[in-house]
């Protein structure tokens, strides 16, 4: 017996701990049926109050939903008294960011280090 829906093969997400921050890597698709897995994670990386860097460096795709949980993780840190950034140079990711006006809402960085610079 199943202990839920099949895991996706196209998205992953893998969590590392460094020096500075909370690295969460995820690589895929964000859609509906991954973005509560994602949203779940971020929440989770954020609730340690470690500074948390979503590095989406190897997001392929990234719907609404994605956005939704990137907002919500960016508010549940805010709230928190922590940072919460994003890395990743990706289209699939920036385009809709852009596009909606949330690239004045959440903190972008081009890559991991830039990213773990900035809450050093």
């Amino acid at each position: 017996m199943l202990d839920g829906p099949p895991a996706r093969l196209n998205f992953s997400i893998e969590l590392t701990t460094t020096g500075t921050a909370t690295v969460l890597k995820v690589a895929g698709e964000i859609d509906a049926a991954v973005s509560g897995r994602l949203t779940e994670q971020l929440a989770t990386a954020v609730e340690a109050g470690r500074p948390v860097v979503a590095d989406l460096a190897g997001v392929t795709f990234c719907d609404s939903t994605g956005l939704t949980a990137l907002i919500h993780a960016h508010r549940t840190a805010e709230a928190a008294g922590t940072r919460f950034v994003i890395a990743t140079g990706q289209r699939a990711v920036l385009r809709p960011l852009s596009l909606l006006g949330l690239t004045q809402l959440l903190e972008i960085h081009p890559d991991v280090e830039a990213a773990q610079e900035a809450v050093a």
